[in-house]
């Protein structure tokens, strides 16, 4: 049957204009909740929307919620790129987005429920939070929902993140290939994404057959900001002797990595010469913020962003789909932060 047949037999069924059909399926936004769920629930039924194009997003707005960090000057750039992720693969089809505030813990349940029952939303994306109330009422507003770097251990949400755990892995992974045995871990453990990305740099060490030890091997701090960063790393310093100290830092995020460079600094260490580092997140970005980039594994950002629009989509076009859980990989990028400890040793050797 023709497209046009096909929105003539939509507009029968439902008694709309197939000028409405048309606009609702091209995914435009001005039409009524109340035409677009009967022209929607009626091309389901007659198959049409398996054929689609799967670029279509048949919705008219999206609340997206983020940790109120993501929108506040040098706060979360990490959550920031993704929110322009969204806001990139929702631009062709003409979809309003709401941003707001959402904490990782104790959110606000009543600011939650205001934004995401307002009329002209028709999904949701929650970015970073552990708060297992807001998922669970996530799950009963019967709106498509898709999650970003959470944890959904009810299982009836989708969600995309990134592969913590072998990011993790992968990092540390490199610091032993190029010889390094004495790797100092600076992380925040206040996230369960966290926890999987130490789960990944201790599998590293057991594959390595080196043992993890960390009293010598881990530094936790309470929050990811570079002030704490650098009070942790300065401390740890001044109470070791410097025959204990690490070949590489290892700081878990990009405000981290700010923190360190400025404890390493003030010790009058240099980077790689006296210390390497390698980072996570986007390491390209600290170019804006350091004298010169850190090799570290670029963890994606904007993609993050943009899968979450795809995965809306695929929920609005398949409502009894399988829940998606979707893993994206890292990338370890070599700015030149971490010396070749394997080739340092070879040369020591060779002039003894």
């Amino acid at each position: 049957m023709s497209g046009r047949l096909k929105m003539e037999e939509i507009a029968s069924l439902t008694g709309y204009s197939v000028s409405t059909v048309s606009r609702v399926l091209s995914g435009k936004s001005y039409t009524s909740d109340k035409a677009r769920d009967a022209i929607v629930r009626t091309a389901r039924k007659l198959g049409v929307l398996e054929s689609m194009a799967s670029g279509r997003l048949l919705i008219n707005g999206i609340a997206v919620f983020a940790p109120e960090r993501t929108f506040q000057g040098r706060g979360d750039i990490f959550y920031l790129e993704v929110t322009k992720g969204i806001a990139e693969a929702s631009a062709p089809h003409n979809v309003w987005i709401t941003y707001s505030g959402l904490e990782e813990q104790h959110a606000d349940v009543k600011l939650f429920l205001e934004k995401a029952n307002h009329k002209n939303i028709n999904a949701i994306i929650i970015i970073g939070t552990d708060d297992a109330t807001i998922l669970k009422l996530a799950s009963t507003l019967n709106k498509p929902c898709v999650l970003i770097n959470s944890v959904d251990r009810d299982n009836v949400l989708d969600s995309v993140s990134p592969d913590h755990r072998a990011i993790g892995f992968s990092t540390m992974r490199y610091l032993f290939e190029q010889g390094h045995r004495r790797v100092l871990t600076l992380t925040c453990l206040r996230r369960e994404t966290l926890y999987a990305r130490l789960d990944g740099i201790k599998e590293a060490y057991r594959h390595f057959h080196v043992a993890f030890e960390p009293l010598r091997d881990l530094l936790v701090t309470e929050w990811f900001t570079a002030d704490e960063a650098e009070r942790a790393l300065d401390a740890w310093l001044l109470s070791h002797d410097r025959e204990q100290w690490p070949e590489v830092i290892f700081p878990n995020s990009t405000s981290m990595t700010e923190g360190v460079f400025r404890a390493l600094r003030r010790h009058g260490l240099r980077v790689p010469e006296d210390i390497s580092i390698i980072t996570t997140d986007f390491a390209w970005n600290l170019q804006n913020r350091l004298d010169a980039p850190v090799t570290g594994t670029t963890v994606p950002c904007r993609e993050l962003g943009i899968e979450a629009v795809h995965l809306l989509q695929t929920r609005l076009n398949r409502p009894q789909a399988p829940v998606y859980n979707l893993l994206l990989q890292g990338k370890v990028m070599d700015y030149g932060s971490v010396s070749n400890a394997t080739r340092h040793a070879a040369r020591v050797a060779l002039y003894k």
